[in-house]
């Protein structure tokens, strides 16, 4: 852990924006150079630290970890339903970044048995796949059967 600052140092880069007013009320430590470089690190810690540890992984030869490209997709699969109980309806949205790209009204899915309604999800995972490359689903919400909007709408 570092030494910690100079309370006058401290004082000074807080509260005197300009060198003219530091070198006015501090004219006995103030110290060209040496100052200008120790008032900024006072007045941003954050982004300096950001920085050093930048520049340390860099020299180490580790490759910063770069954002999720923009061009990447992902799938929300909406069951309309009581979570254990019964599924009313699915619906599916697919987003490319944080862009809604297609999105799957819901399809009522009543009759269906467990090892049907499995299967059906299963051909719309290999459907994302073989479109999209996308091979699991992101999120799974379940929402109120009563809020599926085919059944509002009738």
């Amino acid at each position: 852990m570092g030494r910690k600052p100079n309370p006058t140092c401290l004082y000074c880069a807080k509260n005197y924006r300009t060198e003219d007013q530091a070198k006015k009320k501090h004219p006995e430590c103030y110290v060209g150079h040496n100052c200008r470089i120790k008032r900024n690190r006072l007045r941003n810690p954050g982004k300096v630290n950001a920085k050093r540890r930048q520049n340390a992984a860099k020299q180490k030869g580790i490759a910063t970890i770069e954002p999720i490209l923009p061009e990447a997709y992902r799938a929300e699969l909406e069951i309309y339903g009581k979570e254990n109980q019964y599924v009313h309806a699915i619906a599916l949205k697919i987003y490319q970044g944080n862009k809604l790209s297609h999105q799957m009204l819901p399809q009522h899915v009543c009759g269906l048995r467990q090892p049907e309604l499995e299967d059906y999800i299963q051909k719309l995972l290999s459907h994302l796949e073989a479109e999209y490359g996308i091979d699991c689903f992101g999120l799974i919400y379940w929402l109120n059967p009563e809020s599926c909007p085919e059944c509002l709408q009738n």
